[in-house]
C-alpha cells in the first residue's frame, strides 16, 4: 500500500453537485489545492456549489451529462484530449437508491435505473479514463460503492446488488491496474446525502438515518485520507464497520438479522418491507 499524493491533482467527480460529491470537491479545493472538474446534470446545484468556493472558484469546473450513457463518457474524454487535460484522480461517485421495497413490487424501469447509474456509469467512466490517467505520474480511481455490498437486507435486492457488483469490478481492477493506477473501493454506511432523493422519506426517517449514520462530511474526510493512505478498501461509518465486521464473519446470520431488525421498526422508510 503506497501513499496517494493529493497534493495539487486534478480529480473528476462524478455526481458532484450533492452529498459526498461536492464535501469531496470543497475538501479537495480548499485544502489540497487540487483542481475539480464536477461531473452532474442539475446546472443549478453546479452553479450553486460553484459560487460556494468563493476566491478559489476558478479551480472548478463542470460538465452536464448523464453518466449511465456510454457515449456520454466518450465526448468528455475527446474533450479532455482536445483541451489537453490530463485528469489524475477519478471517483465515481454517482448513485441512487430506490425506496426500501420487496423485489416482487418494484418497478422494472427503476430497477434498470438503479444499475445503470451505480454500476454502468462506474465501468463507463473507467472504461474512457483509463487511458488518460495513464498519462498522469500519479493515475488513481476511487468507486464509491456501499455498506450494503457486505451487508444485503430485505428492500434492498437491486441496490445491494450493484453496490456489490461495484465493489467485486473495483477489486478486480485494482489487481489488474496494480502499479501502474491506484484503484480505491470506498463503502460508506448510513449517511443523509441526495442518495434518498427517490425515498419519500419523513422526518422521522431523516432522524434515524441521522442517529444510525455518520455526517457526510466526516464520511469526506474518511473518503480522503483512505485514499492519502494508498488504501484498496475504505470503510467509513460507524455502522458501516460494525455491519462489516458482522457481515464478514456470519454473512447469512447478517442478512437475516438486519433484515428484522428493520422490518420491527415502526418507521415509514420500512412499510414497503414489512
Amino acid at each position: 500500500m503506497s501513499a496517494y499524493v493529493l497534493n495539487k491533482k486534478t480529480v473528476i467527480i462524478t455526481g458532484a453537485s450533492g452529498g459526498f460529491g461536492s464535501e469531496l470537491t470543497s475538501m479537495l479545493i480548499k485544502e489540497y489545492n487540487c483542481r475539480v472538474i464536477g461531473i452532474g446534470r442539475t446546472r443549478e446545484k453546479m452553479e450553486a456549489l460553484c459560487d460556494s468556493l468563493g476566491a478559489m472558484k476558478s479551480r472548478f469546473r463542470y460538465y452536464l451529462f448523464d453518466t449511465s450513457d456510454r457515449q456520454n463518457w466518450v465526448r468528455f474524454a475527446k474533450t479532455l484530449k482536445e483541451k489537453q487535460i490530463t485528469p489524475d484522480l477519478l471517483i465515481n461517485n454517482a448513485g441512487i437508491m430506490p425506496p426500501f421495497k420487496k423485489f416482487e413490487d418494484e418497478d422494472g424501469e427503476l430497477c434498470k435505473r438503479v444499475i445503470d447509474v451505480n454500476l454502468m456509469s462506474v465501468i463507463y467512466g473507467c472504461e474512457a479514463m483509463i487511458p488518460l490517467l495513464k498519462g498522469s505520474v500519479q493515475g488513481g480511481i476511487v468507486n464509491i460503492a456501499s455498506s450494503s455490498a457486505f451487508s444485503p437486507s430485505a428492500g434492498t435486492a437491486i441496490y445491494s446488488a450493484s453496490k456489490a457488483a461495484v465493489k467485486n469490478f473495483s477489486m478486480s481492477l485494482a489487481e489488474e491496474l496494480k502499479g501502474t493506477i491506484y484503484v480505491g473501493t470506498v463503502c460508506p454506511g448510513f449517511s443523509k446525502t441526495d442518495l434518498f432523493r427517490n425515498n419519500d422519506f419523513t422526518d422521522k426517517d431523516y432522524e434515524f438515518v441521522n442517529n444510525l449514520g455518520t455526517d457526510k462530511t466526516a464520511i469526506a474526510k474518511a473518503i480522503i485520507s483512505g485514499i492519502s493512505a494508498g488504501r484498496g478498501l475504505i470503510i467509513c461509518g460507524k455502522d458501516s464497520h460494525l455491519m462489516t465486521v458482522i457481515s464478514s464473519a456470519a454473512p447469512a446470520f447478517a442478512s437475516s438479522l438486519y433484515s428484522n431488525v428493520l422490518k420491527k421498526t415502526d418507521l415509514p422508510m420500512f412499510d414497503g418491507i414489512r
